[in-house]
């Protein structure tokens, strides 16, 4: 097994054992085994348990700013962008299942986000803050707090990816977790664009 193929099986098994078992939870032994590399493999590639640690919440966070980014410069206006955020927030999480795990890993830790997700963080808002701000300057979003609508966008796709499979069953809703999703990602969608779509 080349390096580049230990490194990529090390980030793999790392990303899905910090979800679920956390930081703390999750030994060196545990990733080196579920990636079939040597004990050492972990400080030769990463230096450390914790440096590999950054480095997996670095391509989360960093694969999610990008596909924010990216929906909040296509085409269309304003609310058409701020559409196509919020699908592709609900997008990440469904294909990405480990991100919202591994953030409230982080906070019942610490109450925190770690230092190397926070430029992350700061790009997401800012790519929403921007759609947001250029609609109330063209007259199609209603005047709101940018951020604030950044926050709630944000908040309501990592909230449903933590809780939506399990509201089904839990509240005995005759409906498959899948189609529930899918439900719940329109409704967000049209509560965000009717709430913030200008009466002028």
């Amino acid at each position: 097994m080349n390096d580049y193929v230990t490194k990529s099986r090390l980030l793999t098994e790392a990303r899905r054992l910090f979800a679920d078992q956390g930081f703390r939870g999750t030994s060196v032994r545990d990733i080196t085994s579920a990636a079939r590399a040597n004990l050492g493999a972990i400080t030769y590639h990463f230096g450390s348990k914790d440096a590999l640690y950054a480095a997996t919440l670095e391509t989360v966070f960093g694969d999610l700013a990008a596909c924010v980014e990216h929906a909040a410069r296509g085409p269309g206006s304003p609310l058409d962008r701020l559409e196509a955020v919020t699908r592709a927030l609900f997008a990440f999480f469904r294909r990405t299942p480990e991100a919202p795990q591994l953030l409230l890993h982080q906070l019942a830790g610490t109450s925190k986000l770690p230092a190397v997700a926070a430029p992350f963080v700061r790009r997401n808002l800012a790519a929403i803050v921007g759609v947001v701000t250029e609609g109330i300057a063209d007259g199609s979003v209603r005047a709101v707090d940018p951020t604030l609508v950044a926050f709630t966008i944000v908040s309501q796709a990592i909230w449903f990816a933590v809780v939506g499979y399990q509201i089904p069953a839990t509240v005995g809703l005759d409906a498959s977790a899948d189609d529930f999703a899918t439900d719940v990602e329109a409704h967000v969608v049209e509560v965000v664009t009717r709430f913030l779509v200008s009466e002028g």
